[in-house]
């Protein structure tokens, strides 16, 4: 709290001073007050800093919240709204208003015309907050909009001219998949025309920790062409059916890893006739023994995915419920199949993809809100330069969180919860009871029923529905059954009554991460208002039993004997039981932290190349003349494929001349005595290839629009390639830690010597491109370009 007081200590200072302001701002007329908008813009464009306007801009925005949306924010929330505006993570409870809160500094943000966006786990709270908001910004003179069609409009197609409008305006909502997506699909566009973002100024990210932690390691991916399927599929897993768990490899089930040992490694090299399984040469080898050892010893049947008629069907391990239509990334899908011995699906070409902190590492600035990020501090500062600020409640919360009640058994835990329920149920206080899986709150949901007890179940079907039943949720007598944080960006506001009772009373019956405890808990007890959380759990949770020690599994079983035995071991009140518990979740916590390190450290490779490639192709797509992009194209072409193809004689340039500059008849000239020779002489029949092409376009732009697609269409093409063999990377890397090889600076190497031979294979695939494309002019004097 020390860090968060020196934090504030400037803030307070700007918050005086709009303070001060608002006596001043609130005598202004509508007229005034709207003006205020022009005076700020007229002041930034003479030099003035955001920094300079902010106090009466802050004040400006504040009395325009109250004149339009009868609200007036607190000083915590105008608090909150600086430590946004600075770039930081403001840490707000639940029921504080953080939708208000962002009215100050989007408002400020977007005065530059650079653009800020305020951005969502989900489409419900954009759609929601920009249409209360809106009014706001319009009234002040600001342009804003919700970067993507509403459920309404399921049946229009977003067009570029309509993305280009949403995204040129002041202040966009948009969600945090949307935004990823259409990121990736501006930057494959074909023309200019198409594309419709500018550069990444200021966002504001809601539930920053869900985004940025949560949903961290799961890539958006635009899917191209499928891949050719490789047979290593089954011929890896017939080499791991013949493996010895005894002498060939090694496998911590525990901690989920395995590695071959030298034994293993040996046998390895001899059923795929290889030298050297760790070379260059075998890495694709090794990468599809990981893939099949991965599915034998990781992957569970009936826990992990399913077989149903003849498909492998990924299970959501939260919900329960089947993911159809899913795969697991880089090829394990397929070795699930194989080990299964289903038919292989097709493998996906990655055209391209990204991860949300690559995304948000793309703006000028960037803030979070959350009601939990205090948790997770080290690693916001650590991965992302993000302070998290934990910012006063406006009212004292008198929530009272019981300690947590352990129990043996899932059975005597969810009984006691129940009684637990029906007894609070009985006084009319309203109950918010969260259960680990959607088995268990059917469970319960049945339980309930059979007790008379009418209740509401969420299972997360419709964001929206969640929202309006979280709502109610507060109401006297009311019993809302959730899996998962449904409903998150909602308040429960307190039924009339319901204060006097106690308030909404959280249970929570599943042991769960710190972070998610306590957004749970903070569901009660908003602005003020009364409430308690109870939490029980047992040695049978999902997240004890799936990341227990050894140790702990025997104390377990010990227990259970007891307990079958006779004695009473209901509940457990052992102190060691309860800090062994306390010490699972620290390292559950640290080893989600690690692996999110890990990715953002592979996603890193691919954010460099990926941001020189894209900044390459808009130079490309915006040059008015390429002709000498073209030509050193086509010097650098022959070069490399004289090394390449090694080019030593005429037959062998014969050879090269109808497969890589033109099909028709060669006759070479007899003079033609040495490579450079060879060399001339391409040129001369290139520049004549090159020249009958002109024959065909109108004039100089049109030429220019060839030489545009045919290097778009070669570059994307290698893109493709490059992508596939980064993300193959992440595979072979497993290996690398395994056998004590730096990790990070063999993957860092191994990408860069890839990325080099990525700019060499796009030059031969625009000097292909060029030589070998037909090209015609259609009835609507369009040109049409047709690769062979």
């Amino acid at each position: 709290m020390l860090t968060d007081t020196l934090r504030l200590r400037k803030p307070r200072k700007i918050l005086k001073k709009i303070n001060k302001l608002a006596p001043r701002i609130r005598k202004m007329s509508d007229a005034q007050l709207q003006n205020q908008t022009q005076i700020f813009r007229e002041l930034l464009k003479k030099g003035k800093t955001l920094e300079d306007i902010l106090p009466e801009a802050f004040a400006t925005v504040r009395e325009a919240d109250y004149r339009v949306l009868g609200l007036y924010p607190y000083d915590v929330q105008v608090l909150g709204a600086i430590m946004l505006s600075q770039g930081s993570i403001a840490e707000m409870k639940t029921g504080e208003g953080k939708t208000l809160v962002a009215t100050m500094p989007l408002y400020l943000n977007g005065l530059t015309g650079k653009g800020a966006m305020l951005v969502t786990p989900n489409g419900y709270l954009a759609a929601r907050d920009e249409k209360d908001l809106a009014p706001v910004y319009k009234f002040l003179g600001l342009t804003v909009s919700l970067a993507f069609l509403s459920t309404d409009d399921e049946e229009q197609k977003a067009t570029p001219q309509m993305k280009r409008k949403w995204y040129a305006s002041d202040i966009t909502y948009t969600t945090a998949s949307s935004l990823a997506f259409d990121y990736l699909f501006n930057n494959l566009s074909s023309t200019k025309d198409r594309q419709y973002l500018r550069p990444f100024n200021f966002v504001i990210i809601d539930e920053v920790d869900q985004v940025l932690l949560d949903e961290a390691e799961s890539p958006f991916v635009v899917s191209s062409k499928p891949s050719v399927q490789s047979n290593l599929y089954g011929l890896a897993d017939q080499f791991v059916n013949l493996l010895d768990s005894e002498k060939d490899y090694e496998f911590r089930k525990d901690d989920g890893v395995f590695w071959l040992t030298a034994h293993g490694i040996k046998k390895a090299e001899r059923f795929f006739k290889l030298k050297d399984l760790f070379d260059e040469q075998s890495r694709a080898v090794y990468r599809h023994i990981v893939l099949a050892m991965t599915a034998h010893l990781i992957m569970r049947k009936g826990h992990d995915y399913l077989v149903v008629k003849g498909k492998v069907i990924l299970l959501d391990e939260d919900s329960g419920r089947l993911k159809r239509g899913v795969q697991v990334s880089t090829g394990l899908h397929q070795a699930i199949e194989a080990k299964e011995k289903v038919e292989l699906t097709n493998i996906q070409k990655t055209a391209a993809s990204i991860t949300f902190p690559a995304l948000f590492s793309l703006f000028n600035k960037v803030s979070g809100m959350s009601g939990t990020a205090k948790v997770n501090e080290e690693e916001f500062l650590d991965i992302y330069n993000l302070k998290v600020t934990r910012i006063p409640t406006n009212r004292p919360v008198i929530r009272k969180d019981k300690k947590p009640v352990l129990f043996l058994t899932t059975r005597d835990k969810l009984m006691a919860a129940i009684d637990y329920v029906v007894k609070l149920h009985q006084t009319g206080r309203p109950v918010l009871l969260v259960a680990g899986s959607v088995e268990n709150s059917e469970i319960i949901s049945e339980l309930l029923l059979n007790m008379g007890i009418p209740h509401n179940v969420l299972n997360a079907y419709s964001v929206a529905y969640e929202a309006q039943i979280v709502k109610r949720a507060g109401q006297k007598g009311e019993v809302t059954i959730a899996t998962n944080m449904a409903g998150r960006g909602t308040d429960i506001k307190l039924g009339k009554g319901v204060k006097e009772l106690g308030g909404l009373a959280v249970i929570g019956t599943e042991m769960l991460p710190k972070r998610v405890e306590l957004q749970l808990a903070g569901r009660a007890g908003r602005q003020g208002d009364p409430g308690s959380s109870q939490f029980f759990i047992s040695l049978e949770d999902d997240f004890v039993s799936s990341n227990n020690t050894g140790r702990q599994k025997k104390y377990y079983r010990r227990l259970m004997r007891k307990k079958q035995n006779g004695k009473d071991l209901v509940t457990l009140k052992s102190p060691i039981t309860k800090f062994s518990l306390h010490m699972l979740r620290d390292r559950v916590a640290a080893m989600s932290a690690l692996q999110r390190t890990e990715t953002n450290k592979g996603e890193l490779i691919l954010s460099l190349q990926r941001k020189n490639y894209y900044d390459m192709r808009d130079r490309v797509m915006a040059k008015k003349d390429l002709q000498a992009d073209i030509d050193q194209a086509i010097d650098r072409g022959i070069e490399l494929y004289f090394k390449k193809e090694k080019i030593k004689n005429k037959n062998d340039l014969k050879y090269f001349i109808n497969e890589h500059v033109t099909y028709n008849k060669v006759i070479l000239p007899e003079d033609l005595e040495n490579i450079q020779d060879y060399k001339k002489y391409l040129h001369e029949i290139i520049n004549k290839v090159i020249n009958q092409k002109k024959k065909t376009l109108i004039n100089k732009e049109q030429l220019n629009n060839f030489y545009r697609q045919i290097m778009i269409a070669a570059m994307d093409g290698c893109w493709i390639d490059e992508v596939d063999k980064i993300s193959k990377l992440k595979i072979e890397a497993h290996g690398w830690t395994n056998s004590g090889r730096p990790q990070d600076l063999l993957q860092h190497q191994a990408a860069f010597k890839m990325y080099l031979q990525f700019w060499d294979k796009i030059t031969l695939a625009i000097f292909d491109n060029l030589l070998l494309s037909q090209i015609n002019i259609n009835e609507k004097g369009q040109l049409v370009v047709v690769f062979n």
